[in-house]
């Protein structure tokens, strides 16, 4: 297949053009550092995640079907194909729902696991794997935002790390099997093809949540395989008036300018945010209101009479899970973040693994929260906050956009705080499999090859023992 004139080529074809002949050194001194840490904390996150129970029950269901892969699965001994692998570790990635956003929504959870598991099959170096979670990270976020961006696509009940997390991971797997641009291309219809998610899970914390970003990995490595095999895939996957994503899942609406705009320019890595507290990102902007007031007037839960969430309708419907009987639900009330954040002065992984509700000093304060609807509040408003004190004060506070809480492009978490979260979530493993690990991805760029790192992810097994 030949690519269309200039000015007919579609989004793939120009996204594709692009990231098929870019390597590490076009690639700023910024963009590498930050991509290194979004690959530290998803790593970190993952092993957070192995012990869990949904992520037991992916590899009890995938070790039967294809052991003997060339691709690792985290924290074990166990191998499978990459597909597999792809899908198991991408699971254990979101199983805690720490992971980071942006991109396709989780973008490390979704791109990383499918790139690793490329990059063992092809025996590709440390840069190789860099320029490859880049090419999933800027890819993924660049379509995203061609559809209205994450809130317009939450909003009609799509999981965007479902959706579009397929695209992150098939862009980040061409780029590791250097595919050339029309077969690039190929990869992308094809993962367009194969893509989907839902929030419906909300409705009774199915595991679908934490599987989608393993499913996206899964599938993006497949479409990336199959185009490099001579399957073709729809070049104008987006474009197409009959059948495109525009028509099928935004109701036809697109805004390419927004896909191609700053392309070669900004990385989109930045974009992407982690998260200082290990409950959905919807939250975050909340919680930070709460601890900096906290923190300012040493409100304790004792001088609080009662708390009003005011809220709008994604936000109630995302935030709203009651009773709370999991970690899922824990980490999708903002009544419960609250909570902690005011008994507990940490909302940290700690808090919801496993949930606190039953400690009656948080049933009490909990019990106090209600949250209120207002239709003309949007998602990336945030939150508006009334806490009524016992002495009859009332304190107002705006929690603003979600998406700009601390760990995001606005409000980054450095470096050092990126290592002492990883180092937290490492530390059941003992002090050798955590410095592995660290070491591995601060040395990434100058490994030729990822032994290194597959070696920390292994090595963490012997610590685990965790049943496959």
């Amino acid at each position: 297949m030949s690519l269309t004139p200039e000015r007919q080529r579609s989004l793939t074809e120009q996204l594709a053009e692009y990231w098929s002949k870019i390597s590490y050194d076009n690639l700023p001194p910024e963009v590498v550092s930050g991509i290194k840490d979004h690959i530290l904390d998803t790593l970190a996150v993952a092993m957070a995640g192995i012990p869990s129970e949904e992520s037991r029950r992916v590899r009890k269901a995938l070790t039967g079907i294809s052991n003997g892969g060339p691709s690792l699965v985290w924290g074990t001994s166990e191998r499978l194909n990459p597909a597999h692998a792809a899908l198991a570790n991408g699971t254990s990635a979101h199983a805690r729902d720490f992971d980071d956003g942006g991109g396709p929504g989780h973008a490390g959870s979704a791109t990383l696991p499918a790139a690793i598991a490329a990059a063992e099959l092809s025996g590709s170096s440390g840069k190789e794997l860099i320029v490859a979670a880049c090419a999933g990270y800027d890819i993924s976020y660049r379509l995203l935002q061609g559809i209205g961006g994450f809130a317009a696509h939450t909003d009609r009940g799509w999981h965007s790390t479902g959706t579009f997390g397929t695209f992150a991971a098939a862009a980040a797997c061409a780029k590791i099997f250097q595919l050339d641009t029309t077969t690039f291309a190929d990869a992308l219809g094809i993962a367009g093809s194969f893509t989907g998610g839902v929030w419906a899970f909300i409705e009774d914390g199915a595991w679908t949540k934490r599987v989608h970003p393993g499913k996206a990995g899964e599938s993006g490595i497949d479409a990336a395989l199959l185009a490099r095999a001579g399957v073709t895939g729809p070049h104008r996957i987006f474009e197409a008036p009959w059948g495109g994503i525009y028509a099928t899942y935004g109701d036809g609406k697109g805004f390419p300018e927004r896909v191609l705009a700053g392309l070669g320019e900004t990385f989109n890595v930045s974009t992407s945010y982690l998260k200082p507290y290990a409950c959905c990102r919807g939250s975050h902007s909340t919680v930070d209101a709460v601890m900096k007031l906290i923190a300012e007037r040493d409100l304790r839960p004792s001088n609080i009479r009662s708390i009003t969430v005011t809220a709008g309708e994604t936000a109630i419907n995302m935030l709203s899970v009651d009773p709370i009987e999991t970690v899922f639900d824990a980490q999708f009330s903002l009544p419960y973040a609250i909570s902690v954040a005011l008994e507990n002065r940490s909302v940290g992984l700690e808090q919801f693994d496993p949930p606190r509700i039953t400690e009656p000093r948080v049933q009490e304060i909990f019990g106090k929260i209600s949250m209120v609807l207002d239709e003309s509040i949007q998602l990336e408003d945030g939150p508006r906050l009334e806490f009524e004190l016992i002495n009859g004060e009332i304190i107002t506070l705006l929690a603003g956009n979600p998406t700009d809480a601390k760990g995001s492009e606005k409000n980054p978490m450095t470096h050092a705080e990126v290592v002492a979260k990883a180092r937290a979530l490492l530390r059941p493993y003992g002090e050798e499999a955590t410095v592995k690990l660290i070491d591995a991805v601060e040395n990434l760029d100058s490994s030729p090859s990822i032994d290194n790192l597959i070696a920390a992810l292994s090595a963490t097994a012997y610590a685990t023992k965790i049943e496959t």
